[in-house]
C-alpha cells in the first residue's frame, strides 16, 4: 500500500519567486491573530451519539446541553461540532463542508464542483476481518454473511475494501462485486486459531490473559491456578514438587502457599507456557493494532463518508498498548472514521465443567479455570466497544444475527457531535481518564460516548504536531480558513496530448501574523497541494515551504496582494480532487480547500 503521508515527512522545494524577499523584513502593526491550533497531547476529542426512544439519531442539539466530565470533574467543552452525515458526499458540519475551492473560474475547463455529485464516490467502507483471533467457524459465518450484505444492493457511490489484520488477504476500494467476493473466499484463519487449538491441549494450559496476570502483573492467584494446572496434567508426585504434601496433590486442593521464586519442576512448566503465550498474544495484538491504523490512515484521504467494519472476537490490549489503542480512537476521529465492531463469537458461553481440553485436569482447576475464563472473554471484548463507542459506531455482541449486526455496525449514525476539551494539568502518566457525557434537561435520550483514555506518557515536540496539524488537514473533508488563503486551479494540453494540472494557493499576506527578528519580521507558509483520483484514492503530491523575511516596503509595495505559490502535476483524462493545505509558522494557522477538477 503507497505510503499517502510520506509527503510531509520532506520538503520537495521551497519558494524562489521572492530572492529579495528572504533578505528584506517589514513591520507588522497589531492585528487579530487566528486562533492557534490546540496539540493532540492537551486537546481531548468525544464523539457523542445521541439516540430518542426509537432509536434514532438526534441531530439539534448544541454545546449548552452537553456536559463532560473527566474522572468525575465537570469540564469546559472548547469545541463543538455537529456532523451530518448523508449521502450527498462530504459530510456537513459547523466548519462547512467540502466545496470548490477557487473563488474565479478556472480556466481551459476545469469545472470546480462538489465532490460526492455528479459520479464521484460518496461513501467507504473497510470489512476487516481479523483473521489473526477468528476461529474457523466464525470465520465461514461472518464472511457469509459480510457476502450477503455487500450483494444487498450498494449505493452507486459505495465502494467497499477488503482487510484482514494479518495482511495476507487484501482488497483496495472498489466496486467489483467479483474482486470482492474473491477477497473474501480468500480469507483464512491465522496462526493465532492455530496456536489457540493447540494451547487447549497443552500443559500446563496458559492463554495471553493468564501469561499477562502470570509475567506482567506476577498476581498470586493466576500463579496457583496455573501451578496447580500442571501438577494435575503431569501427574507430578511431592517428590517432583516439594511444595506440596501427597494428600493434598491427590485430593486436588490447590497449594496455597506457593512460592513463585521458587525453581521447582512445575514452576518451570508455568514460566515456560507463559512466556510462549505472551509472546504470541503481543505479536498478534501489535500486528492487529497496526493494521488498524494502516486502515485507518489508508482512508483518511477518502471524500464522503468513512467506515469501517471490524469483525472480531476481540483480543487482550495489555496495559503497555493502552496509549496505543487510545491513539487509534483518536486519529479516527480526527480523520471522520467511524468504526463499527461486530464481536464474531456471536452468543458466547463456557461449557459447565470444561470441554474436552480438561480431561485429565482435577475438578478443582476446571472450576478455577472457568473463572479466569470468563474473565479474559469479558476482557478480550473491550477494545471492540472502546473503537466503537469511541468513534461513534455501533458495538454489535451478544447475538448469532451476523447479518442485523453487519447491517447495523456498517452503517454510520446520521448525527454525530464531537465534543473538545482540554484537561488542566494532565500528567503525562499514561494513567486512565474516565469519561462521562450527560445532557443537560433532556429526558428521554439515550447518549452513546467514548468511555475514556490513556493519558499519553510523553509529549510531542513542535515539529511533530505541525506535522500531524498538516497531514490531518489534507486527509479531511472540511474546508477550514483560519487562514487567508484561496485555492485556484486550472490545466494545459499540449501539442503532443501531455495535460499538467497546476494549482495556486493565493495567500493574503497582510493577514498574516509576523515575528519580529532584528530589522526583519518573519513567518513561513508551509504549502502541500495533492490530488486524489476518482475512486478517492490519493495520487501524489508536493510541499512547498516560503521562507519570508520581509521589511516594511516589501510587505507593501511587493506582496501586498498576496503570494502566489503553484504546483503543477502531469496527469490524464478524468477526474481529480484537488486538496490544498497552508500553514504559517508564527500564527500555527490553517487553511484548507478542495476543488473537483475533470479533465477531458
Amino acid at each position: 500500500m503507497r505510503n499517502v503521508v510520506s509527503i510531509f515527512a520532506l520538503c520537495l522545494a521551497c519558494l524562489t519567486a521572492l530572492p529579495s524577499a528572504r533578505a528584506q523584513t517589514a513591520e507588522v502593526t497589531t492585528k487579530d491573530v487566528p486562533v492557534t491550533f490546540k496539540s493532540g497531547v492537551n486537546l481531548v476529542p468525544v464523539p457523542v451519539v445521541v439516540r430518542d426512544a426509537a432509536g434514532r439519531t438526534i441531530g439539534n442539539l448544541g454545546r449548552e446541553d452537553f456536559e463532560l466530565f473527566d474522572n468525575g470533574k465537570p469540564q469546559m467543552i472548547s469545541r463543538f461540532t455537529l456532523e451530518k452525515l448523508d449521502r450527498a458526499g462530504a459530510t456537513a458540519s459547523s466548519k462547512g463542508g467540502l466545496t470548490s475551492g477557487a473563488s474565479t473560474p478556472p480556466t481551459n475547463g476545469a469545472v470546480p464542483s462538489d465532490p460526492g455529485s455528479d459520479g464521484i464516490p460518496d461513501h467507504f467502507t473497510a470489512w476487516l476481518f481479523d483473521d489473526l483471533h477468528m476461529s474457523s467457524a466464525e470465520l465461514v459465518y461472518t464472511r457469509e454473511a459480510a457476502k450477503r450484505q455487500l450483494d444487498a444492493g450498494p449505493h452507486t457511490l459505495d465502494r467497499a475494501a477488503i482487510f484482514t489484520t494479518s495482511g495476507l488477504t487484501m482488497q483496495e476500494f472498489t466496486s467489483d462485486p467479483d474482486k470482492l467476493h474473491a477477497a473474501l473466499a480468500a480469507i483464512g484463519t491465522g496462526r493465532a486459531s492455530a496456536e489457540r487449538n493447540m494451547a487447549q491441549t497443552a500443559c500446563p494450559q496458559v492463554d495471553y490473559y493468564m501469561a499477562d496476570r502470570l509475567i506482567n502483573k506476577e498476581f498470586q492467584d493466576a500463579w496457583v491456578l496455573a501451578m496447580q494446572d500442571a501438577i494435575s496434567c503431569f501427574n507430578l508426585t511431592p517428590s517432583q514438587y516439594p511444595s506440596c504434601t501427597a494428600s493434598n496433590v491427590a485430593g486436588g486442593v490447590i497449594c496455597l502457599a506457593v512460592d513463585v521464586n521458587n525453581p521447582d519442576v512445575a514452576q518451570n512448566y508455568v514460566r515456560s507456557a507463559a512466556r510462549a503465550a505472551l509472546l504470541a498474544g503481543d505479536r498478534d495484538a501489535a500486528a492487529a493494532l497496526n493494521m488498524m491504523r494502516n486502515v485507518v490512515a489508508r482512508m483518511t484521504s477518502m471524500p464522503g463518508q468513512r467506515s469501517i467494519v471490524l469483525i472480531s472476537p476481540g483480543f487482550l490490549v495489555v496495559d503497555d498498548r493502552r496509549e496505543e489503542e487510545s491513539g487509534l480512537v483518536e486519529r479516527a476521529i480526527k480523520a471522520s472514521v467511524v468504526i463499527g465492531s461486530l464481536d464474531s463469537r456471536g452468543l458466547y458461553t463456557q461449557i459447565a465443567g470444561g470441554d474436552a481440553s480438561t480431561i485429565g485436569r482435577s475438578t478443582v482447576t476446571i472450576a478455577q479455570k472457568s473463572s479466569f475464563l470468563t474473565a479474559a472473554s469479558i476482557i478480550q471484548s473491550d477494545i471492540l466497544s472502546n473503537l466503537a463507542l469511541g468513534t461513534g459506531g455501533v458495538y454489535y455482541h451478544g447475538t448469532n444475527d451476523y447479518d442485523e449486526g453487519l447491517r447495523r455496525t456498517a452503517a454510520p449514525p446520521e448525527y454525530l457531535y464531537v465534543l473538545g476539551y482540554s484537561p488542566s494539568g494532565m500528567k503525562l502518566d499514561g494513567q486512565y481518564h474516565s469519561l462521562k457525557v450527560s445532557l443537560v434537561n433532556r429526558k428521554g435520550l439515550d447518549v452513546q460516548a467514548r468511555k475514556g483514555f490513556y493519558a499519553p506518557t510523553h509529549s510531542t515536540d513542535p515539529a511533530e504536531q505541525a506535522r500531524e496539524q498538516i497531514e490531518e488537514a489534507f486527509f479531511a473533508r472540511d474546508d477550514i480558513h483560519d487562514l487567508a488563503a484561496v485555492l485556484q486551479t486550472q490545466f494545459f494540453k499540449s501539442d503532443n496530448g501531455d495535460v499538467r494540472l497546476s494549482a495556486t494557493a493565493e495567500v493574503d499576506v497582510k493577514k498574516l501574523a509576523f515575528r519580529k527578528d532584528g530589522e526583519r519580521n518573519r513567518n513561513d507558509l508551509t504549502v502541500v497541494t495533492g490530488l486524489f483520483d476518482n475512486d478517492g484514492n490519493y495520487v501524489t503530491g508536493t510541499q512547498k515551504v516560503v521562507e519570508m523575511r520581509l521589511r516594511d516596503e516589501t510587505l507593501e509595495k511587493r506582496v501586498g496582494n498576496g503570494i502566489g505559490v503553484k504546483s503543477s502535476f502531469a496527469v490524464h483524462p478524468g477526474r481529480y480532487v484537488v486538496r490544498m493545505v497552508v500553514r504559517d509558522s508564527e500564527g500555527q494557522s490553517i487553511a484548507a480547500q478542495s476543488s473537483l477538477v475533470e479533465i477531458p
